[in-house]
């Protein structure tokens, strides 16, 4: 098994465990909830779950460094990172909103 080879299993390991994670914080963020409450629970049973911050957009970015060449690679990451809600991308966003909130309202009374 050349090195090539290896590289490219372990950029796909990347990329799998890397959407798996964001799926999985997309889905703690918004899809836990509304599915809680259409099993019939109620609305004080359900319980804050947090997802795995920063890991999904590092391993989407990894798996970039040997995938860059695959075809739909690209805009599948990219996808996958603008979901996953701890990534590098909202924390971004967020850091961006918070600076517009401040820049806009003044400063923060919190």
């Amino acid at each position: 098994m050349g090195i090539a080879l290896v590289s490219i299993i372990l950029a796909w390991t990347a990329f799998v465990l890397g959407a798996s994670l964001s799926f999985l914080n997309f889905y703690l963020s918004f899809l836990r909830y509304p599915f809680h409450r259409l099993r019939g629970f109620p609305k004080e049973s359900f319980r804050y779950a947090s997802g795995i911050p920063l890991f999904g957009s590092i391993f989407l970015g990894l798996a970039l460094l040997g995938l860059h060449s695959q075809p739909g690679v690209l805009p599948v990451a990219i996808a996958l990172a603008v979901i996953d809600t701890g990534g590098v991308v909202w924390i971004a966003g967020a850091m961006v909103y918070i600076l517009i909130h401040l820049l806009v309202y003044g400063k923060n009374d919190g």
